[in-house]
């Protein structure tokens, strides 16, 4: 009987919200990092890396020997999809290990486009049954995002039916429904469009992070628990039931708060791995 190779170790997957974090990440302990491209990531006007930042953040990584995701985890309209695939386009040419999608339609387009370029499906997909993981594994995902609503005990099923790789957060903003499924920004309008997408829909038009990138945190004004979810302390039962990546939201965060947090999860991760079979 030939026995059964040793599963990789878990990947700690860390959030740069600038082009200094990049290196300091890297130095603090994280195994792959993923920025958001300016104009096409939720967090909205202001957030993310420019195209610049993006390829010298690419180089470094390469040459760290760390992957980097970036997000494009806003949905283009109808005259934006040809930008849209432009800007994936030059990301492939900047060597990018992977993009981050939330819409099935354009997970589908970017597969055909893009067959070599690997795919995430965003936690803004609300993936939650192995169903819905063959899902957008059929569409050309290789890797999804699950929410936190989800236990260990439910990672298994989703890995072997689907075969897609697997990330969950490690620690994250608390949401007041199911990851991704959060409409209070919807009513909120946004006033102009974002200057790197000069096609949407600007003034007038309902606002929605899934659109336009800009979540207005409409939840901070509600009576609700405000603790960051986190599985650090629980962190061997989900390495057992096979996760792929650790992630760590944050890319918003101050760059000194970020890495205490990252450094953190970084030594509980390696205590867990230590100790597990």
């Amino acid at each position: 009987m030939k026995s059964r190779a040793p599963r990789e170790p878990p990947v700690l997957l860390a959030p740069a919200g600038s082009r200094a974090a990049v290196t300091a990440l890297l130095a603090a302990g994280a195994d792959a990092l993923y920025v958001g491209e300016k104009g096409w990531s939720r967090g909205g006007r202001g957030a993310g890396l420019s195209p610049g930042e993006i390829r010298e953040a690419a180089k470094e990584c390469r040459r760290r020997g760390a992957p980097l995701a970036v997000a494009l985890n806003t949905i283009p309209g109808s005259s934006e999809v040809s930008g849209f695939l432009a800007v994936v386009d030059r990301l492939a040419g900047d060597g990018v290990s992977a993009v981050i999608l939330s819409d099935p339609g354009i997970i589908r387009r970017v597969r055909r486009e893009f067959p070599a370029l690997p795919i995430t499906a965003s936690v803004g997909l609300s993936t939650v049954n192995p169903s819905e993981a063959c899902f957008y594994r059929d569409l050309g995902a290789d890797t999804i995002v699950l929410p936190t609503a989800l236990s260990p005990g439910e990672i298994p099923a989703i890995k072997a039916e689907s075969g897609l790789r697997v990330e969950v957060f490690v620690r994250c903003r608390p949401e007041i429904l199911l990851q991704g499924k959060c409409a209070l920004s919807g009513y909120a309008r946004e006033g102009s469009p974002p200057p790197e997408r000069p096609g949407i829909a600007g003034a007038g038009t309902p606002s929605s992070a899934k659109r336009g990138g800009r979540c207005f945190l409409a939840c901070r004004s509600l009576p609700l628990a405000r603790e960051a979810h986190s599985i650090e302390e629980e962190l061997p039962r989900w390495i057992a039931a096979g996760v792929d990546t650790f992630k760590v939201e944050g890319r918003e965060l101050p760059l000194p708060k970020i890495l205490a947090i990252v450094s953190g999860v970084r030594a509980r991760l390696d205590a867990a791995l230590a100790g597990a079979p």
